[in-house]
């Protein structure tokens, strides 16, 4: 052999070496990934992190083992201060639940946190982080979502079609999170309004309400009144979703329309 072809030779043995190699490390790379990803789960506890709609972490933040065999058996924990916890697991089949209170405008709400898994695990640890999310439908319940519920009814003597009638939701002020909202506007059977009484799974925040009918004849504003409070019919209502409490099953309004 020539020293040219020695040369070319030696070139692809280096090139081939080198390349294997390049292999060998992104292999172990995945590999690496995938025990890290396997060993963050701990033997025997339940560990995660919390954080806000930003991926900024939350401070105590309610945790709750809930036993997915025994009824009314539970264990809490809470998150310090960089969003994370560790709870000891009991033998047992467990589901993480996760839950923070928050105060906005002179109330305080009690928020549901999405969690990244919803199965079930035992004593042998797991990991399950949670986001706080201001709508979509959570995993555990069909029916239930991260918004707010505002229920509709309308005034006596008032029989137009709600489906010739558009509300319109403008934020006053940021939301809840501290997020610029949008102002929304609502048909029926849309996104948000797909039940003639409910608009489901609305951003909570601060808004202000106001109604259009549209029909043959054109466009005419109607009148709103807060049923709860049963103050005078207004063109525009403030509107704020009342925390959940023993009575209220959910953060939410409720809203007449009128002409």
């Amino acid at each position: 052999m020539n020293a040219t072809k020695k040369a070319v030779f030696a070139f692809a043995c280096l090139a081939s070496l080198a390349l294997s190699g390049c292999e060998q490390q992104a292999g172990t790379g995945h590999g690496d990934a995938q025990a890290q990803a396997q060993a963050q789960a701990q033997a025997g506890y339940a560990t995660g992190k919390v954080v806000d709609t930003q991926g900024r972490p939350i401070a105590g933040a309610k945790i709750l083992l809930d036993n997915s065999v025994f009824y009314n058996s539970y264990i809490h924990g809470s998150t310090g201060e960089d969003g994370t916890y560790r709870i000891k697991a009991q033998p047992g089949a467990w589901m993480a639940q996760a839950s923070f209170k928050k105060n906005y405008n002179g109330q305080t709400y009690n928020l549901e946190l999405h969690p990244d898994k919803s199965d079930s695990f035992d004593d042998e640890g797991a990991v399950r982080n949670f986001t706080w999310k201001l709508e979509g439908r959570t995993p555990l319940n069909e029916y239930g979502y991260y918004g707010g519920l505002i229920q509709l009814d309308t005034d006596l003597g008032f029989h137009e079609d709600l489906e010739k009638i558009e509300l319109t939701l403008t934020p006053i002020g940021p939301l809840i999170d501290g997020s610029q909202g949008k102002i929304l506007h609502l048909r029926l059977e849309d996104h948000y309004w797909k039940q003639a009484g409910l608009i489901e799974d609305v951003p909570i925040g601060r808004y202000k309400v106001t109604a259009v009918l549209k029909n043959d004849e054109g466009s005419r504003a109607l009148r709103i009144q807060d049923r709860d409070t049963r103050g005078d019919f207004q063109p525009g209502l403030q509107l704020d979703f009342k925390p959940e409490s023993g009575t209220r099953t959910r953060n939410s309004a409720a809203i007449i329309l009128g002409d």
